[in-house]
């Protein structure tokens, strides 16, 4: 019978690759939100694709974290 086994090396790196990923969305639409010129659009535009940047990088970083807590 086959066993649910997790990889070591594998699983670890791609939780890593996650969670800088959601780092990263935090950090552009932060710099979007600071930076509200950077987009050829208006201004408006730029703080609601900022705000839902950064929610989406939240979300991936919940999904790192619950990635992370289901290696252990």
């Amino acid at each position: 019978m086959l066993q649910n086994r997790k990889p070591e090396g594998f699983s670890q790196i791609t939780i890593y690759i996650r969670a800088f990923t959601a780092i990263a969305y935090v950090v552009m639409g932060i710099y979007v939100f600071m930076k509200r010129t950077l987009l050829p659009v208006s201004d408006g535009v730029a703080m609601i694709m900022s705000v839902l940047i950064i929610v989406y990088g939240i979300f991936r970083g919940w999904g790192a974290y619950n990635a992370y807590k289901n290696s252990l």
